[in-house]
């Protein structure tokens, strides 16, 4: 049985792990606009007779630095996704505790990510 320092601090860690989850799947959303417009910007480039060859070059170059950046964040929400199921699995159930909002909260946010990763 868990004294109650004990279950606050657990309760603690499965707020921070589900955050690092919640704040990854955010920045990979914003990456995917940003790798998106990127794409367009270099068909705009492309299709502009002013831009020169090099000028869509380095714009392909930023893309390559999204598109590497976001496979870090993916890797980076796959471990986060890791640390927070094996969180919420160690939880006591003769406690309550898996029952508390925040260890619900847990599990859905467990959920959110399974479709891409």
């Amino acid at each position: 049985q868990f004294d109650p320092g004990a279950m606050a601090a657990y309760i603690r860690e499965v707020k921070i792990k589900a955050g690092s989850v919640n704040r990854m799947m955010k920045d990979l959303q914003a990456s995917d606009k940003e790798i998106a417009r990127q794409e367009q910007r270099i068909q705009q480039w492309k299709d502009d007779p002013t831009r020169d060859e090099y000028d869509v070059k380095k714009q392909e170059e930023v893309l390559a630095e999204y598109v590497s950046g976001r496979s870090d964040e993916m890797s980076r929400l796959k471990k986060f996704v890791e640390e927070l199921a094996s969180c919420v699995e160690e939880c006591p159930e003769d406690d309550g505790l898996s029952e508390s909002e925040e260890v619900k909260g847990a599990k859905e946010t467990l959920a959110k990510p399974q479709a891409i990763l």
